[in-house]
């Protein structure tokens, strides 16, 4: 599987990451772009990587518990998977995305236990066990739940900080979820010590129209209305460049996961005008120029995606999202494409690949770096 790593050649201080890159490869070729972007090719094999797989489903204790949300309503439900077999190193917050949850990922809560971390995350409002009925999967919040959101992924944040006051906390938010993160590391970003981005869209989707579009619909039907036409605008094009028949093609390459998303009542599913509108509120947000210099310059990120993603428009708007940051004096900000993958790169054929991968550099970034955990990958 090939992986194009992107850094600003402008900045001498990442020239170190770049070859300890390029030393994951086999053999490595190298561009430069007119822009100075050095375009890395990683040549990995496809197969997944012959691992100890020892202890591999009794390697975490689950934790299922509930916070009252910003909006002062509904129980958020979270849960954390601890190692049993490890003493614990850092904490990896989650972010999970649109009609999902976070009970999707045990099986990278389990590799993440596996090597020593803490896998934690919370159902969104109107997600997973959070949603209090079915009737409410999809719908946010009334009046707005964007914000809410956000703050319940910091209260999430403060939980852990409370428990485990002397581990350092990497955040990952996937999606929608990357909107989540990405305005997180706006206000919250001291709170944690590195943020993975995964799956999100560039400044050139139809947020503004979105918003417009839903804000008529909820006053027209109601917030809890579940549009066609919205859920036309949002993922009637994301298929086009795949020829399998499953409406969730574009998620991954793996057609089990297709299938089991379609199964799953808490993913099959239509979002409500209010949920709608919140996403594209979230997306317009961090779509403005002006939220990458709000990031803090030292925040280490790693940006990565599928060169097939239909929400980062197959690499252009994730390249805007990183130029953006790497443009406002963002420090340390990786830009990781995988060439044919999709929407979910945890999801994908090649998933212990990028979990790896992103593993590596987790612990190049926490803050005590130089002593490396005898549960890094290697």
């Amino acid at each position: 599987m090939f992986g194009k790593l992107f850094r600003k050649k402008a900045a001498p201080e990442l020239e170190d990451e770049i070859v300890e890159s390029m030393e994951l490869a086999e053999e490595t070729d190298t561009d430069i772009e007119s822009d100075g972007t050095e375009l890395i090719f990683i040549n990995e094999s496809e197969d997944a990587p012959t691992e100890d797989v020892e202890l591999r489903e009794d390697v975490y204790e689950m934790e299922q518990s509930t916070f009252v949300s910003h909006d002062g309503i509904t129980d958020v439900s979270y849960y954390v998977f601890t190692p049993i077999h490890k003493e614990p190193h850092a904490i990896i917050q989650l972010c999970h995305g649109m009609c999902e949850y976070i009970l999707r990922y045990e099986n990278l809560a389990r590799e993440l236990c596996r090597r020593g971390y803490i896998f934690c995350g919370n159902d969104h409002l109107g997600h997973g066990y959070t949603a209090e009925s079915e009737d409410d999967l999809g719908f946010t919040a009334e009046g707005g739940g964007a914000a809410f959101m956000v703050r319940d992924v910091h209260s999430l944040t403060a939980i852990m900080k409370r428990k485990y006051p002397d581990l350092p906390i990497v955040l990952i938010g996937h999606s929608m979820g990357s909107f989540i993160a990405r305005l997180y590391i706006a206000h919250y970003a001291n709170d944690i010590s590195a943020t993975v981005i995964s799956g999100t869209g560039g400044p050139e989707s139809p947020a503004a129209l979105g918003k417009k579009l839903a804000k008529i619909i909820m006053v027209r039907k109601g917030e809890r209305q579940r549009s066609e036409f919205l859920n036309k605008l949002a993922f009637g094009s994301y298929n086009k460049k795949f020829k399998e028949d499953s409406p969730n093609a574009w998620l991954s390459r793996d057609e089990e996961i297709q299938s089991r998303y379609s199964e799953d009542k808490f993913c099959n599913y239509r979002f409500t005008a209010r949920g709608f509108y919140d996403l594209f509120d979230m997306l317009a947000a961090v779509s403005k120029k002006k939220w990458a210099s709000q990031v803090p310059s030292d925040l280490p990120i790693l940006i990565i995606s599928g060169d097939m993603d239909p929400v980062g428009n197959y690499g252009k708007g994730v390249r805007k999202v990183y130029r953006r940051l790497a443009d406002a004096g963002v420090e340390d900000v990786t830009l990781r494409l995988y060439v044919g993958g999709r929407h979910e790169l945890f999801n994908e054929i090649n998933k212990e690949v990028v979990i790896r991968n992103t593993v590596e550099w987790i612990e190049d970034h926490l803050p005590d770096a130089d002593m490396k955990n005898e549960s890094a990958v290697g």
